[in-house]
């Protein structure tokens, strides 16, 4: 009997395999668009050094702050209005179009205004504004692919993502090569953004024609409001801590945090896209009826992101050295000390805290958390970045993800939504086995080459994680990759 008489490939049909299906299949096309930007900000930073790096960095990050305003939780009520309301997609989408035009146009002027009280030198307001351009039309090209996340399209906005990252890192690359200035980066990043608006609006247009109803707008920004409370709160949480750090120390301080804090900054898509796929699927699970799909929902993404995020928690803060040098070169030695500390805050980013609360339609609270948590931010930072600089930032950060996360899991402990026992538990293991294997390192395989020590460490971990998996684990593996093994 051969392998094949075994084994049956067939699609992942029920809705559990099909949901971790396209949570695999997003998030493998996602990778090569977070490597590709990896590598386009290794570049940048490498070319133009770390003072002009700073200004470019500084001002990336003040037009990624204003951009936030140009989706105020357009896109995540898109995708809440079309999972509950089908039958009016295109009047969802055609409202979602025209609030994603007005708030662009105001997030863009508000950036150009507020440039004005920054005190940045005459090329960082430029960069900003170059950028502010990019980054507003990279919010704006969102809403698309928020209209095929709804629909369960996953693919293709990853396809249209991949293909944009990769456009970037090829005319940066042939802007160094050229050997032109940081303002032809950033142009070059700003035409790429124009073209693929253009592009993927005249496509999606095409195949989903908006039908506009003038009395369903006042509605739709209504829902809307707590997704952009939210989403501005989350960029407070991820920005506020690299422009409060060139206000007060200058923008040579705000690049060395970039370089350090890059690394785990380029791995937060992979809760948030898994989060995404998740979504759809748990808006149509009623509850407490479907108790028990949240909870199967939570238990497994739960362990899925401890383990992910151990892991590279023990890879950025064993190695930090290592990777900053490597990466970056000599020039950046002071960012070790920022990656370090940023390490701690990666598991309380990889939770699925947050998408449990959002799914229960329970979205004003998990704002005001998100609120408290961005205030908790904002004074962290001023104090912390004051006597500590770049490493007080990622101080800062570190501390309000903690709260965060622990604040979201009481919220959920308290409502009974779901039961945390079995992840207390994988927690306190987990915590044993870095304990364990830090003190293997320090101990002996720190004297070892570096890619000898990173090997052996990763097998260590990878053979005890393997120890906590389960039968369900195991077979929620296979439903997700569709294969059924058949006993003889």
């Amino acid at each position: 009997m051969t392998l094949k008489d075994h084994i049956s490939i067939k699609k992942p049909s029920a809705p559990k395999a099909r949901v971790f299906a396209h949570s695999m299949a997003a998030n493998a096309a996602t990778v090569f668009d977070k490597l590709v930007f990896f590598a386009l900000s290794v570049i940048t930073a490498r070319y133009l050094g770390l003072e002009q790096f700073g200004e470019y960095a500084s001002a990336l990050a003040f037009a990624t702050f204003f951009s936030i305003f140009a989706d105020p939780g357009i896109g995540g009520a898109l995708v809440r209005t079309i999972s509950r309301e089908p039958e009016l997609e295109r009047t969802h989408f055609a409202g979602a179009l025209a609030a994603k035009l007005l708030f662009s146009a105001t997030a863009y002027g508000a950036l150009a205004v507020a440039l004005c009280f920054t005190g940045f030198n005459r090329n960082t307001a430029y960069l900003a504004l170059i950028l502010g351009m990019a980054r507003v039309g990279n919010v704006f090209l969102a809403g698309f692919y928020a209209l095929y996340d709804a629909k369960e399209r996953f693919l293709l906005s990853s396809f249209f993502n991949s293909s944009f990252s990769f456009s970037v890192l090829a005319g940066t690359i042939f802007v160094v090569l050229l050997k032109r200035d940081y303002f032809a980066l950033a142009r070059v990043r700003a035409g790429i953004v124009i073209i693929y608006i253009a592009a993927v609006g005249a496509l999606t247009l095409y195949y989903y024609r908006p039908m506009w109803k003038p009395g369903r707008f006042p509605g739709f920004l209504k829902g809307a409001i707590p997704f952009g409370l939210s989403s501005l709160f989350n960029n407070i949480g991820q920005n506020a801590a690299v422009l409060i750090l060139s206000l007060v120390h200058g923008t040579t301080p705000a690049g060395i945090f970039t370089t350090g804090y890059l690394f785990l900054s380029s791995l937060f898509f992979i809760p948030t896209n898994l989060n995404r796929v998740l979504l759809p699927y748990l808006y149509r699970c009623p509850f407490p009826e479907q108790k028990e799909k949240f909870q199967f929902a939570h238990d497994i993404y739960a362990k899925l992101y401890a383990l992910i995020s151990s892991y590279i928690f023990i890879v950025l803060f064993f190695y930090s050295r290592e990777f900053i040098l490597i990466v970056f070169g000599e020039r950046y030695t002071a960012s070790i000390e920022v990656l370090r500390v940023s390490a701690f805050g990666m598991p309380f980013v990889f939770t699925v805290a947050g998408a449990i609360i959002q799914s229960l339609d329970l979205q004003r609270t998990l704002a005001r958390l998100q609120g408290m948590a961005a205030a908790f931010n904002i004074i962290a930072c001023v104090i912390l970045i004051r006597f500590f600089g770049a490493g007080g930032a990622a101080a800062a950060v570190v501390l309000t993800g903690a709260l965060l996360f622990f604040s979201m899991y009481y919220f959920l402990y308290r409502r009974h939504s779901v039961r945390l026992y079995r992840t207390f538990f994988l927690f306190v293991k987990l915590i044993l086995i870095v304990l364990a294997l830090y003190i293997l390192y320090a101990t002996i395989f720190s004297a070892l080459f570096f890619v000898y020590s990173f090997l052996i460490i990763s097998a260590i971990y990878a053979a005890a994680a393997t120890l906590l998996l389960n039968g369900d684990d195991i077979r929620v593996i296979r439903e997700t990759v569709g294969v059924k093994w058949i006993k003889d």
